[in-house]
């Protein structure tokens, strides 16, 4: 059976409360290409990012209370292999100044 890939890029604006950004769907795993945040805003904010990891129930902090300048980005390139409901979440300083990208390549299984 010839394996079904699919690649998405993922948007979302970040608020202060911690919401998920990209979660896998059922029966694919996700390869991230790029991961890009932004701040969109004219004033310095922080943000949080967490991975989690289904198989552990567990959050995992990629980036905690980061510092992101005026109109800056931040990109992180190649560095997850996520399985079925594994996800990323985040959150900011201030609602609608940081936004994040999540460019993926999601692969079908047969197998749950």
């Amino acid at each position: 059976m010839a394996t079904v890939t699919r690649n998405r890029t993922i948007g979302k604006t970040l608020t202060t409360t911690n919401s998920d950004v990209y979660v896998v769907p059922v029966r694919y795993s996700a390869y991230v290409d790029s991961i890009i945040i932004s701040n969109v805003s004219s004033a310095s904010v922080t943000f949080s990012l967490d991975w989690y990891d289904s198989a552990s129930t567990t959050y995992f902090p990629i980036g905690g209370q980061v510092i992101i300048k005026p109109h800056s980005v931040i990109q992180i390139t190649d560095g997850f292999m996520l399985q079925y409901n594994d996800k990323f979440r985040g959150l900011a300083s201030v609602d609608s100044a940081v936004t994040i990208s999540v460019r993926i390549r999601e692969e079908y299984s047969v197998v749950l």
